[in-house]
C-alpha cells in the first residue's frame, strides 16, 4: 500500500474520540433484561455412543446389549433427577446464580434511591 493510500485511509476513517458531557450521573437501572440461561452440554453421550457401537457390533441385538442399555438408561434416569433439583433449587431461590426475574423481583422490593 502507497504511503499516498494510507494518509487517505487514515483521513476518512480515523475520528478521533470525543468527549462526550453526561448530563446524567450513571446509575443502575431498576429491572435486567430477561434472558434464559443458555442450555448446558447434552448429557449422557457417552453412553449413547457405546450402546450405538454395540448395537453396531451385534447386528441391533437388544440381547446381547443388555449392559448397555441398563448403563444408558440409568444415566437418563441421573440427568431427569438433576434437571428436577436444579428447577426446585431455581424455583425457591436457592440456586448458584439467580434468573433475570428473581433479580427483577429483588430490585423491585429494593429500588435504588432517587437522586434530586
Amino acid at each position: 500500500m502507497s504511503k499516498r493510500l494510507k494518509e487517505i485511509i487514515l483521513r476518512n476513517h480515523y475520528k478521533p474520540t470525543e468527549y462526550i458531557n453526561m448530563s446524567k450521573p450513571l446509575a443502575l437501572r431498576d429491572r435486567v433484561s430477561l434472558k434464559k440461561a443458555k442450555p448446558e452440554a447434552a448429557t449422557c453421550i457417552t453412553e449413547m455412543a457405546v450402546l450405538m457401537s454395540c448395537w453396531k457390533q451385534h447386528e441391533f441385538s437388544d440381547a446381547d446389549c443388555s449392559e448397555e442399555i441398563s448403563l444408558f438408561n440409568k444415566c437418563l434416569a441421573d440427568a431427569e433427577v438433576l434437571k428436577r433439583e436444579a428447577t426446585q433449587a431455581g424455583k425457591t431461590g436457592s440456586a448458584k446464580r439467580l434468573s433475570s426475574k428473581q433479580i427483577n423481583e429483588l430490585l423491585w422490593k429494593y429500588p435504588l434511591p432517587k437522586e434530586k
